[in-house]
């Protein structure tokens, strides 16, 4: 089987093909349109069979759909909906003020207790993910990043604008254990640090808190869309490749840029840099907050 249809190019198709089918499948479990079992018959065996009807109804509604397109417009669904679809979408993607966006619109959700990764993952994962392969496509085809199709993808994030967790909070946990004379935010800071190299970042979410908590909400909004911004232009400027490799969230700041954009120093140093950069920003508010414990 080729990678037209289980590629890059299929995936968006998958997302949504998978949604329709899942809610097909519920409302009819819900409406009770099943095969119905005696009483004596193992639970087991009668959920096995009461899936049966809404399983196949739904292959049955994308088996017409398909042969429908095929008919109609000479095309796959898979085909119309990377045309018409994904295309676009993607094509938006790689505006700088569109990575900017999506990476404010991130903070903004966690600001307000609410996973803003998680949030916006069926765009960014939907339309970022085939990025990143049609980029390792690209290179697996040609051995060399020059020329790669797209300057922003799934990975870029997370490499460069997510060091320590959403909010860059790894410039904010140096800070805090520099300048902070605050005994409990120390505390938090202490305990949340050795989770924070490795880009877990909800104790000091949480702990500190920063949810809803105003003294912090600048740089939580702004960190990111910065570090966006300077990664994107030396991206755009060729002066480091375009992320290309999928790794693990987990890695430590540099590490991930260094890997994901297949052994680039330069891309780890722009790493450390959107760090030395968080680090500024993120200082101010840090004795803001001492400030205010003096006052109180």
């Amino acid at each position: 089987m080729g990678s037209a249809y289980t590629g890059a190019g299929g995936l968006f198709t998958a997302l949504i093909v998978g949604l329709l089918s899942s809610m097909i499948y519920v409302k009819l479990m819900l409406a009770n349109i099943t095969i119905k079992m005696p009483e004596n018959v193992p639970p087991a065996v009668g959920n096995a069979f009461a899936a049966i009807i809404p399983g196949c109804i739904a292959i049955y509604v994308f088996g017409i759909v398909t042969q429908c397109c095929v008919a109609f417009a000479g095309m796959y669904p898979n085909e119309l909906i990377q045309k018409f679809v994904q295309a676009p979408l993607m094509g938006l993607s790689q505006n700088m003020f569109s990575a900017i966006l999506v990476s404010f619109l991130v903070q903004l959700l966690w600001f307000f207790g609410l996973h803003g990764s998680n949030v916006m993952a069926p765009f960014i994962e939907g339309v970022y993910t085939p990025a990143l392969l049609e980029n390792l496509a690209y290179f697996e085809e040609h051995r060399t990043t020059g020329g790669m199709p797209y300057i922003w993808t799934r990975g870029s994030l997370d490499a460069y604008a997510q060091m320590g967790g959403s909010g860059v909070t790894l410039g904010l946990l140096i800070a805090i254990l520099i300048f902070s004379k605050r005994k409990d935010i120390r505390e938090v800071g202490k305990l949340a640090a050795p989770m924070g190299v490795f880009n877990i970042n909800e104790p000091i979410i949480f702990g500190l808190p920063i949810v809803l908590n105003p003294i912090y909400l600048i740089p939580w909004l702004i960190v990111p869309p910065v570090c966006t911004l300077v990664a994107y232009l030396f991206t755009a400027s060729g002066m480091i490749p375009p992320v290309y490799v999928q790794v693990p969230w987990v890695m430590p700041v540099g590490i991930y840029a260094f890997l994901a954009t297949g052994g680039s120093f330069m891309a780890a140093l722009v790493a450390l840099l959107n760090l030395a950069i968080s680090f500024g920003i993120w200082t101010p508010f840090v004795l803001l907050a001492n400030r205010m414990q003096e006052v109180e």
